[in-house]
């Protein structure tokens, strides 16, 4: 259990930066359609353009690794993840929403692209158990998001519920930054 314990903490600080896409994908339309008033397409551009930034930096985020090391890498992927949760608590525009979905791409395409890796070299002499763990991290972090975000958006509405997720990737960020410094850091 000991060894497990540097591939839990990641797979937990994981969580916490997932955990901001299901209050996006539940309340993101309806702050752009209710509030922002926006037409169809463009919220439709804006839901759309994560995954094709996603899709584009999972190559670079590879060669950027090999530069500046994976955590280093994860670190900033969490920072991204702070920055396009600001911009969706606090712009209130067409390119507001447009910023946010581009950093998240590139959250992503850092962490779906890396993360599994992190976890295998975590886990080293268990692969395939490294693999499930952080694997498992999913559906943990979509209940977390959706409790986090149907209490939030009670609490302090629309848009100020992004600040929730904001916290956790902050909260990821240091985690994942005293971890590069530990004894189990991966190269």
């Amino acid at each position: 259990f000991r060894s497990m314990l540097p591939l839990i903490a990641f797979t937990g600080l994981y969580a916490l930066v997932y955990a901001g896409e299901p209050i996006k994908y539940g309340y993101l339309p309806i702050y752009m359609n209710d509030d922002l008033r926006l037409p169809a397409v463009v919220s439709g551009a804006v839901i759309g353009i994560q995954p094709l930034i996603e899709l584009g930096l999972m190559p670079v985020a590879v060669i950027v690794a090999r530069r500046m090391g994976i955590m280093h890498l994860m670190i900033a992927g969490a920072l991204f993840a702070v920055a396009a949760n600001v911009c969706f608590a606090v712009t209130g525009t067409s390119a507001g929403m447009f910023a946010g979905q581009v950093f998240m791409g590139a959250v992503w395409g850092i962490f779906a692209g890396l993360g599994i890796v992190v976890a295998q070299r975590l886990l080293p002499e268990a692969a395939a158990t490294a693999s499930a763990i952080f694997l498992s991290s999913t559906s943990i972090a979509s209940a977390l998001g959706g409790v986090a975000g149907g209490i939030g958006v009670s609490v302090v509405g629309l848009p100020h519920v992004f600040a929730i997720p904001a916290v956790f990737a902050l909260i990821a960020s240091v985690g994942l930054a005293i971890m590069s410094k530990s004894r189990h850091a991966v190269a």
